[in-house]
């Protein structure tokens, strides 16, 4: 990809971990979130186990980084992905895992 394109997806990024961190804090949390800040509210679990086999953790800087490209590659508008298409991609991730482990 252009670095053209992929500044756009940083700040894609940085604007759907900062709403979802929104959407999970109280009210009074909520004002502490800023673009400065957000990246210390993240999991700072790298990656997770199951079944013998290591994941990339979900709503991590990368992980929502390379789900973006994924979706930009599939011709997505990079202007309208929002959460909920990141949300659909992490139901999509554990159906398939359920049904590997059948």
């Amino acid at each position: 990809m252009k670095k053209k394109v992929l500044k756009k997806i940083d700040a894609k990024v940085d604007s759907l971990l900062i709403e979802w961190l929104k959407s999970i804090l109280s009210e009074d949390d909520r004002d502490q979130i800023t673009k400065e800040n957000y990246k210390q509210f993240l999991p700072t679990t790298k990656y997770i186990l199951s079944n013998r086999t290591h994941y990339l953790s979900f709503y991590t800087y990368r992980w929502a980084r390379q789900n973006i490209k994924k979706l930009v590659k599939k011709d997505f508008k990079l202007k309208d992905i929002t959460l909920g298409d990141l949300i659909w991609i992490l139901k999509k991730q554990n159906q398939s895992s359920q049904s590997r482990m059948l």
